[in-house]
């Protein structure tokens, strides 16, 4: 079973395996990414599209957002909620962006990056479609530590899925040539934000 069969599988169920808290701790994250109106966003491993409908309140309709999974079904269940016509759905993978260079001021990735399969080939990506100066947000809304277990009990294609500790999140950022690096790491909460430089 590949990462898309594993999360095509989980599609029906996935927003009841949330916590109950969620909609506070996806404020949260929207809110620490400093969005404003009419920001381009990318809405990286949308899943069935939790985070969107807080993007859209900062973003306003003047907004854009491209949000896109992997998971075709993930896509199918997020379609359904009838999102207005600024946000378009797509099935895309982080490694390989059918999207130019230069085209989004936020790019975010809410409970996905544990399992991009090589991180450093996706940041590449994700760096490349940012504006200069654009942000980076990585956030993951039950915490590092939680997230780490959960994908150790699952097991199967995600039991290696790890969140990296600051310390190893900053080094790989700084690597990458991200800057102005922010790391928060509380028991539910984690979230880094960064900068593609501005030139």
């Amino acid at each position: 079973m590949d990462r898309k069969q594993f999360f095509d599988q989980l599609a029906p169920e996935w927003e009841k395996s949330a916590p109950a808290d969620l909609s506070q701790r996806l404020e949260r994250v929207v809110s620490m990414s400093r969005i404003s109106p009419g920001c381009r966003i990318l809405d990286v491993g949308t899943g069935t599209g939790g985070l969107i409908r807080f993007i859209l309140k900062a973003i306003g309709k003047e907004g854009y957002v491209l949000a896109i999974d992997i998971s075709p079904d993930m896509i199918a269940v997020a379609k359904s909620k009838g999102f207005p016509a600024n946000v378009e759905l797509q099935v895309m993978d982080a490694h390989n962006l059918n999207v130019p260079d230069n085209s989004f001021d936020t790019v975010m990735c809410n409970a996905v990056f544990p399992h991009f399969e090589d991180k450093e080939s996706a940041l590449r990506e994700l760096q490349r479609v940012l504006r200069p100066g654009g942000t980076l947000v990585i956030s993951h809304p039950i915490g590092r530590e939680a997230v780490n277990k959960l994908h150790s009990e699952t097991g199967s294609i995600v039991a290696e899925d790890r969140v990296p500790t600051p310390e190893q999140m900053r080094d790989l950022l700084e690597r990458m040539g991200f800057v102005n690096i922010e790391i928060l790491d509380e028991p539910e909460f984690y979230i880094a934000i960064s900068r593609k430089p501005a030139s």
